[in-house]
């Protein structure tokens, strides 16, 4: 096993209420928190509640904690390869939010061998898309230079084509 510990966050001009709504629609039919198209949506199978199981693609696990409008953290079902947790946090002071991604876990089997060279820069090319749509749609624009590259939305795009053959 292998350790793995990787945090994003960003801070902009926002109403931390606002994004927090964002966050409130998470893994619903109307989901404006997880925008990004390297990934399949999210899907729990009872929404935002402790214990609600799904996750995106192969990627499973269960909700751990909630506390509405400004956390939410996930169990990794260990079968995946990850042992721990991962979780978003929303947080601010009236007139500046900070988002939050933090990832904890131990990895085993497969895992150990394609967290770094393949599965961190998708994970990181996700969050970093749902940082950019938090961002423009409080500000009208998201400080990122480049969206996340061509070449791994292809990648990330084959691999969700095998995972939907079974």
């Amino acid at each position: 096993m292998s350790r793995v510990l990787d945090v994003h966050s960003r801070t902009f001009l926002a109403d931390p209420a606002a994004v927090g709504q964002q966050l409130e629609t998470l893994a619903s039919a109307n989901d404006d928190f997880w925008v990004t198209d390297l990934v399949p949506p999210m899907v729990l199978d009872r929404g935002l509640a402790v214990g609600s199981s799904g996750g995106h693609g192969a990627v499973k696990y269960s909700v751990a904690k909630y506390e509405p409008g400004s956390l939410i953290e996930f169990r990794f079902d260990p079968k995946i390869g990850l042992d721990g947790v991962h979780r978003f946090e929303i947080e601010g002071d009236g007139e500046h939010v900070t988002v939050s991604h933090t990832l904890e876990a131990e990895t085993s089997g497969i895992m150990r061998f394609m967290w770094r060279p393949l599965v961190l820069p998708i994970h990181s090319g996700v969050i970093e898309d749902i940082f950019d749509h938090l961002e423009r749609a409080a500000t009208g624009r998201a400080h990122r230079a480049r969206p996340t590259g061509s070449l791994l939305r292809w990648v990330s795009r084959g691999i969700a084509a095998l995972e939907s053959r079974g």
